[in-house]
């Protein structure tokens, strides 16, 4: 290859050349050497490297634009070389080179070469003849430097500087630039157009903002103000270098947010936006806003806002419907104030599910107003956000007791036209029959097709003439009603004779919109009135009397007591379990039920008492003219006695009981309301203390009562404080006297004061459902008591006692296989006590049960055994591991034979049906003897230690 016309190197040249040799090697620059043949005379090391060419393979050579070209041309240093610089340049690097300005003859050049490196390269490369001391070329030098990381930051910078020009070209705010002299640097034609600015004021940049501001001001952009104080003020705060944003409200209307940003260095980057129509959006904002709450002031529905149960706000339509002052008094308290009872609340609590399915929940509910009385109301609510309905809920309380009222009446007329003993027949003006009832069909023998849209004269017996109706249709339109005897026919043709009264009705305008007529056989009007009287004086399931015949025969015998003395005895009786038996075997049975209770009674009443039905499983009974608490005594006596034996409905043989409440007048006033409050909490004390029996109220009962309503407000509070704990006493083996296990007994020591006894709370748990609750814990509590006493070496079992209600309203099996596998430790460390009662109650259900927790490997001993209906036969079916001794028996055991035989009997059971048996409330040395001689297996009891805390109990086995 040959570029120009080489001229033979001289032995000085070539010496001159390789002088440098050394030199280059030592360059961390690419550099590499021609002489004036073209060929390669050093390629130093890092040309070796970064051009990726060896020099043994390119020294002598003249492919020196092998790593730059994909086919031989000059490079910058054969141009040197060759003389033909300017020529060669115009062709081969056009707008590309540049005279160096530091070294005469040097040539600087920058290109990009695609085919070196992934993305190609742009080398900077310079070029520099070589001379002898006679000053020839001899040849010539080229150095090159990668510059691609600096080209394409250049390239980047250019496009994020166009990036941002575009930005703020587009920018929807007009933005200035100011420099610490205040002269705008930098601008967008928005800017210019938003402040309304004439080109000609940006002709020359930078522009200064004093010019600006007094444009602004001589054209009355900021009022009527003195030009030259407004600038020179405006200056001043322009230099405080402060942020700033304001609003300008300007001539024309519109209105600029101006905000401007200090800049590192001294001036402000300024934005000026036309916020004029969102102010106007936000003063109509502020218009609807207004508008809608005065709306929800002024509605005619209460609105509230609840989160959380509590009312955050309510609007004053509210507080009116409910009798309150103002909406503040409604404010932040719970709702449950607007209900009459905690069920109701409740009910209404389960609304939130439906606004969680669907958005929407709407039901009607009898409310209560501040003064007690009552509202009815629509209640409609939405929640703020479905997916966090607890967070906030919108609720409209429309008043419709007025609504509800005339339903009610509107019911009632229904009833009453539909059942009416006597004949009813509606006509229109013309006379024509748009309506009867059934006892105008039973009278008459038509059906209701057979006579509407004919005339009543097709029911004409032909006795009475013309005279007779023109004076009846004469008297009607008089006085707009008229009564009197007619003999009408039947559709058999019998005629008979009825008393018709017919009555005009009106519309608004007093046109006659109807004609009423109603009439009856006369021969059964009588009978018809005495039925009507009947109904509205008894009960429809047990045809007792209700509670209006019941209050006017009390008032007799109070009359009566008044007046000869004596005493009247005021009974309330409620049946024991009578919801579970409806709830298990349905309604049908408990009318049933019902019904053959009241048959017992009615057997051993007197004919001068009075029996009522309240409702449900409830009854007064009224016994008048006795001679006082002993005979009322032997009343209830007898009662119980009466209840107590099973009934047989059908399929069904039901075991029941009745806890009876007495009250007596005049000792307890004379009062019909006064003695069935007292005598309803007398029943409730019975059915406290053991259901079956009776009680007299007595002045502390109130005082009981305060007490119940007391322990059952702390007692859910007493779960959170943690002040329920579990006492442990020991169970150990007769024989050996060894501890094997322990009876988890319930203790409440609450805060400060003294501790609480379990008779007092447990009913009050299982009345108020907090029992479930409670027995969870319990279960809980042992297993993780059984898991720390393993872990402290010791094997124990724990008995736990389960409530009835917990069985109904929980799930027990799946209550202990949960706590055990939480606890970490099998199920048959644990125990489960269930009373006597609780089996006979619902054997099917139990027997379900006691199935499941031995499935799970737990055992199942039956509490105080021999207390209830004791059989054999249902001990085989439920397959129960261990029967629990009643304290009683034992007590008793070694007092009298009756005790001892019960005691020995309990044990022969058990022995006999391969169970267990333990004997509680042993206290006394000659009651273990006994207990031990009847063959008993088990023992538990003071005489050998009470109920301790969990470390005593430790100790104690470790004894």
């Amino acid at each position: 290859m040959q570029f120009g016309h080489p001229q033979a190197s001289s032995e000085a040249a070539s010496i001159s050349i390789e002088r440098i040799g050394d030199i280059l090697a030592a360059l961390p620059v690419p550099t590499f050497v021609i002489d004036v043949a073209h060929r390669i005379t050093h390629w130093n090391r890092a040309c070796e490297v970064i051009l990726g060419h060896p020099a043994s393979r390119m020294v002598g050579t003249r492919d020196q634009w092998l790593p730059f070209y994909p086919k031989p041309r000059p490079v910058m240093a054969d141009l040197v070389v060759s003389g033909e610089l300017d020529t060669g340049i115009d062709t081969y690097y056009r707008d590309k080179y540049r005279r160096s300005q530091l070294i005469p003859g040097c040539y600087e050049a920058e290109d990009f070469f695609p085919e070196m490196g992934a993305r190609g390269t742009w080398l900077y490369f310079t070029a520099a003849p070589l001379r002898d001391a006679a000053g020839s070329v001899v040849g010539a030098i080229e150095m090159l430097q990668d510059v691609s990381a600096r080209r394409r930051a250049d390239a980047a910078l250019e496009r994020e500087h166009g990036i941002q020009n575009t930005i703020i070209e587009h920018f929807p705010s007009g933005i200035a630039v100011l420099d610490a002299a205040m002269n705008i640097v930098r601008y967008n034609e928005r800017c210019r157009r938003t402040l309304d600015f004439p080109p000609e004021l940006f002709a020359e940049t930078p522009v200064p903002l004093e010019r600006l501001i007094r444009f602004n001001a001589e054209r009355g952009e900021y009022g009527a103000v003195d030009v030259d104080a407004y600038v020179a003020a405006a200056m001043d705060l322009a230099r405080c270098q402060e942020p700033h944003c304001f609003e300008r409200s300007r001539p024309d209307g519109s209105v600029l947010e101006v905000r401007g940003t200090p800049l590192p260095d001294g001036g402000f980057v300024t934005s000026y936006t036309d916020i004029t129509e969102r102010k106007r959006a936000e003063a109509e904002l502020a218009r609807l806003l207004a508008e809608q709450r005065l709306i929800f002031d002024n509605a005619h529905v209460g609105i509230i806002w609840v989160r959380q149960r509590v009312i955050v706000s309510c609007n004053r339509r509210m507080a009116d419907m409910f009798g309150f002052d103002g909406p503040a008094d409604l404010e932040g308290r719970s709702t449950r104030g607007l209900y009459a009872t905690d069920q109701q609340w409740m009910q209404v609590g389960a609304m939130y599910a439906d606004l969680e399915a669907s958005g929407s929940a709407q039901a009607e509910h009898e409310m209560r107003r501040r003064d007690g009385s009552s509202i009815w109301i629509m209640l409609t609510g939405r929640p703020i956000d479905q997916a966090r309905v607890s967070e906030g809920t919108i609720w409209v309380y429309t008043d419709i007791t007025e609504r509800v009222q005339q339903q009610a009446r509107l019911a009632l007329a229904e009833r009453v036209f539909a059942h009416a003993s006597e004949a009813l027949m509606i006509t229109d003006p013309a006379g024509v029959i748009v309506n009867v009832n059934q006892a105008f069909c039973r009278i008459t023998g038509y059906a209701r097709e057979e006579v509407l849209g004919h005339s009543p004269s097709m029911m004409k017996s032909d006795r009475h003439d013309a005279a007779f109706f023109h004076e009846m249709w004469r008297a009607l339109a008089a006085g707009g009603s008229w009564d009197g005897e007619v003999w009408d026919r039947r559709k058999n043709g019998e005629v008979y004779p009825k008393w018709l009264a017919i009555s005009t009705v009106r519309d608004d305008e007093g046109r006659v919109a109807n004609y009423i007529g109603s009439f009856s056989d006369i021969s059964e009007r009588k009978q018809a009135q005495e039925r009507i009287q009947y109904l509205a004086h008894h009960d429809t399931l047990t045809g007792l009397p209700n509670r209006v015949l019941l209050r006017d025969r009390f008032n007799g015998a109070i009359d009566h007591l008044r007046r000869w003395g004596g005493a009247v005895a005021f009974m309330f009786l409620d049946l024991d379990y009578f919801k579970r038996i409806n709830d298990s075997l349905g309604h049908r049975v408990g009318d049933e039920l019902l019904v053959a209770v009241v048959r017992r009674l009615k057997a051993i009443l007197r004919e001068s008492d009075t029996l009522s039905r309240q409702g449900g499983d409830e009854f007064i009974l009224i016994l008048r003219n006795i001679d006082g608490s002993d005979a009322a005594a032997k009343v209830a006596e007898k009662i119980i006695d009466s209840i107590a034996r099973p009934f047989e409905l059908g399929e069904h043989v039901l075991n029941t009981s009745v806890s009876i409440g007495i009250a007596t007048a005049p000792r307890d006033g004379e009062d019909f309301d006064l003695l069935m409050q007292k005598a309803d909490t007398a029943m409730y004390a019975s059915k406290e203390h053991a259901r079956g029996t009776f009680s007299f109220f007595h002045q502390s009962m109130d005082e009981l009562a305060r007490r119940r309503l007391d322990l059952a407000n702390r007692m859910r509070g007493a779960m959170a404080t943690r002040e329920f704990r579990l006492a442990y006493q020991p169970q150990v083996y007769a024989d050996s006297g060894k501890v094997f296990g322990a009876e988890a007994l319930l203790r409440w020591h609450p805060a400060g004061a003294s501790p609480i006894l379990p008779i007092e709370f447990i009913p009050i748990a299982e009345e108020n459902g907090l029992i479930v609750q409670l027995g969870d814990w319990v279960v809980a509590e042992a297993c993780e008591q059984v898991a720390r006493w393993r872990r402290e070496g010791l094997e124990s079992q724990i008995a736990v006692n389960v409530s009835g209600v917990q069985i109904y309203r929980s799930d027990i099996v799946d209550t202990l296989e949960r706590a055990t596998r939480d606890a970490g430790i099998e199920p048959s460390c644990i125990q489960v006590e269930l009373t006597e009662s609780i089996l006979i109650e619902d054997s099917m259900l139990m027997q379900e049960v006691i199935r499941g927790l031995k499935a799970i490997g737990a055992s199942v001993a039956i509490d105080d055994f021999g207390t209830g209906y004791s059989s054999l036969a249902y001990l085989k079916r439920f397959r129960v591991d261990k029967l629990k001794i009643d304290r009683g028996f034992v007590t008793d055991c070694c007092v009298n034979e009756e005790g001892a035989a019960m005691t020995r009997a309990v044990i022969g059971i058990a022995n006999s049906l391969n169970m267990r048996a333990i004997a509680e409330g042993v206290e006394e040395r000659d009651q273990l003897d006994f207990i031990r001689r009847a063959g008993c297996n088990e023992i538990q009891g003071n005489f050998y230690s009470h109920p301790l805390w969990p470390a005593d109990f430790l100790g104690y086995a470790r004894r």
